[in-house]
C-alpha cells in the first residue's frame, strides 16, 4: 500500500501550527516524526559524533521558538514543511562546520608541534581543516548545482534527499514509475557532480 504523503504532509503541517501555539505535545510529535530524517541531515554535513547531535538539540530549539513562522506558501511557492525543518537544520551544521574550521585552523601549529590527536585522524594538522573548508563549500554550492537540474531530476533529488525519502516513497510522491526514479536520482547525481567539479568543489 502506498503512504498517502499528502495527508502526511497535513499532518505534519498541522503539528507544527500546534508547537506555534505552544502546545508541547504536538511539538513532540514533531520531533517523533522528523529527528531520524533530521540527525541523517547533520551527520552528512558533520559527520557522526556529538556536533550531529548537538546541532540537531539546536535546531530543535530553533524550531519550536520559530514554529510560528512556517508558511506552507510562499510567493505562490509551495513550502513542505519538512523541507523548512531540514533547511534549520542545514544552517545549524553549516554554522557549527564555519566555526569548527575556524577553530582548527586557528590552532594549527606555527612551528614543528604537531598535535598527535590531529594526526590520528586526519594524518596531518592541515588536512582536517582544509576538509572541513571543503565540507563548507561543497554544501553551499549545492543549491545552486541544483537550480541546473531539469525539473524531474532535480524533484526526485530533493524529495530524497533533503526530505530524505525512499525511491518507492518519491516514486508515490510523484506518481511515476519507480524504474524512472531510480534513473533520475541517478542520472541527477552525475550532473550534480559535473556541475560541482565545474566549480572546482569536487573532483
Amino acid at each position: 500500500m502506498k503512504p498517502d504523503t499528502k495527508a502526511d504532509t497535513r499532518s505534519l503541517e498541522a503539528l507544527i501550527q500546534g508547537a506555534a501555539r505552544g502546545d508541547h505535545a504536538c511539538f513532540a510529535q514533531v520531533y517523533q516524526r522528523t529527528h531520524l530524517h533530521l540527525f541523517g541531515v547533520a551527520v552528512r554535513i558533520l559527520g557522526q559524533g556529538q556536533a550531529a547531535e548537538d546541532v540537531l538539540q539546536e535546531a530543535y530549539v530553533s524550531i519550536w521558538k520559530s514554529a510560528g513562522s512556517y508558511r506552507s506558501e510562499v510567493g505562490g511557492q509551495t513550502i513542505q514543511p519538512m523541507t523548512w525543518l531540514i533547511a534549520i537544520v542545514r544552517n545549524k551544521a553549516l554554522d557549527a562546520l564555519r566555526a569548527r574550521t575556524r577553530r582548527r585552523e586557528s590552532e594549527l601549529p606555527d612551528s614543528g608541534d604537531v598535535d598527535e590527536d590531529d594526526v590520528q585522524s586526519t594524518g596531518t594538522p592541515a588536512s582536517g581543516a582544509m576538509h572541513l573548508l571543503e565540507q563548507a563549500s561543497q554544501a553551499l554550492h549545492i543549491d545552486g548545482c541544483m537550480n541546473t537540474l531539469d525539473g524531474s531530476y532535480r524533484q526526485s533529488l530533493a524529495l530524497a534527499y533533503y526530505q530524505g525519502l525512499s525511491h518507492t516513497e518519491v516514486a508515490a510522491q510523484m506518481g511515476a514509475p519507480l524504474g524512472s526514479v531510480k534513473a533520475w536520482i541517478r542520472r541527477g547525481l552525475e550532473k550534480l557532480k559535473g556541475c560541482l567539479a565545474a566549480q572546482g568543489v569536487v573532483a
